[in-house]
């Protein structure tokens, strides 16, 4: 008879597998969204689209990203963590594998989709598989989702670099078919060597009556929205930056796509360092006094970006350095932001990470579509979004703070 003493005891005898194949299978999302980046200029100019079109390759991946959470969660709570992990990944194998032989820009928008779809897969249940195992305690439970952003952030480090490297010796059409290699070799990983941390599994999860219930309580409860909010913004701008970045820097000021893939690898080891610096901070301080600190970092980065553009500097350094200080808050948000709103409903874990996954990336998408209508002439488009969006949750987090007595 499966019990709760038996989890903890499956946990110390496959720790490492757990921890490296959970990593894995999240890293895929990361890897899908950042691998291709620095291949946007390229694919406009092959496909002979506009930048507007192009960039809707990685909206239109989060709308297909966003579309099955309401479904991976409860799906999980009943049957498991595992098979459905596993059917992300045949799914997001299609959609790869489209990608790689799209030769306009149609089919890649329909294999972005599908791609999108099943990586939503690993991002929710990552989150639900971490709470199977630290939900009695919070100290525990926040370390271990930093501990595994500061290595999944290994991933945005790579990836660009790698991406760009690929772009440049083997075209874009490459990208994709080494993603298809990484999803078969971890999917195969996962399947015979990754065991189910879902002992308790709710027969009851599918239920319509109770999925509203839990699903309207969610969205009545003001901290869960402004939490949502924030994550969703700090997610927000790091997908506007994608957009944006790979324009500024290659069409604009003249930057190679491996110049552009090293470059990208600075923010990304900003993200890794506010990480750790997340664990860091947990031993000294609670989760509001950290998403204090990562909210000013949010600001102030936006601001010293406009305040620059404004007047008229448009280099490297003016747009690199103020994104670095918005990355370092995006690090530090995130995952106390994440805590912080599903907290109160850890009897549905996987139900409520599919809808806190569900409102991060309508909030991540409005942005990303706003930031794909931006022009790329300078940084002020980027700037101002950034600076508008922050402003806005943060006041509203000011407001709910206020409401909520602390």
């Amino acid at each position: 008879m499966n019990t709760i003493p038996s989890l903890h005891a499956l946990l110390e005898q496959k720790k490492w597998v757990i921890r490296l194949l959970l990593l894995a299978s999240i890293a895929a999302g990361t890897m899908a969204s950042d691998m291709y980046v620095p291949s946007l200029p390229a694919i406009a100019e092959k496909l002979q689209v506009s930048t507007i079109a192009v960039k809707w390759t990685l909206s239109i991946y989060l709308l297909g990203f966003a579309s099955l959470q309401l479904v991976y969660g409860p799906l999980s709570d009943r049957f498991g963590r595992k098979p459905i992990l596993l059917w992300g990944f045949v799914i997001s194998f299609l959609g790869s594998s489209l990608c790689a032989i799209a030769m306009n820009i149609n089919v890649l928008l329909l294999g972005r989709f599908i791609q999108g779809m099943g990586i939503g897969a690993g991002a929710t249940l990552g989150r639900s598989i971490v709470q199977d195992l630290y939900h009695n305690d919070e100290e525990k439970l926040s370390t271990a989702i930093s501990s595994m952003m500061v290595v999944f952030s290994i991933a945005p480090i790579i990836a660009p670099v790698f991406g760009g490297y690929l772009q440049q010796y083997w075209g874009w059409h490459s990208v994709f078919i080494v993603f298809c290699v990484y999803l078969s070799i971890i999917g195969t990983l996962v399947f015979f060597l990754f065991p189910e941390t879902h002992l308790a599994k709710n027969p009851h999860a599918l239920h319509l009556c109770k999925l509203w219930t839990l699903y309207k309580k969610m969205l009545s409860t003001p901290s869960f929205l402004i939490f949502t909010l924030l994550s969703g913004v700090s997610f927000g701008g790091i997908l506007a930056y994608y957009a944006i970045s790979p324009f500024l820097y290659q069409a604009q000021l003249g930057l190679s796509a491996v110049q552009y893939g090293w470059l990208a690898l600075a923010t990304a080891v900003v993200l890794l360092i506010s990480r750790g610096l997340n664990i860091v901070l947990a031993k000294r301080w609670a989760i509001p006094t950290r998403l204090k600190i990562g909210l000013c970092c949010l600001w102030l980065g936006p601001f010293i970006m406009t305040l620059l553009a404004l007047f008229h500097q448009f280099n490297i350094a003016v747009i690199l350095f103020p994104y670095m200080i918005f990355m370092l808050g995006s690090g530090l948000v995130m995952p106390n932001a994440m805590i912080s709103a599903v907290s109160e409903f850890n009897h549905a874990k996987g139900s409520a990470a599919g809808l806190y996954s569900l409102c991060q990336l309508t909030v991540v998408f409005i942005i990303s579509v706003t930031a794909s209508h931006l022009r790329e002439q300078t940084q002020i488009g980027l700037a101002l979004l950034l600076l508008i969006t922050t402003g806005l949750a943060q006041g509203l987090y000011l407001v709910c703070r206020r409401y909520l007595g602390g």
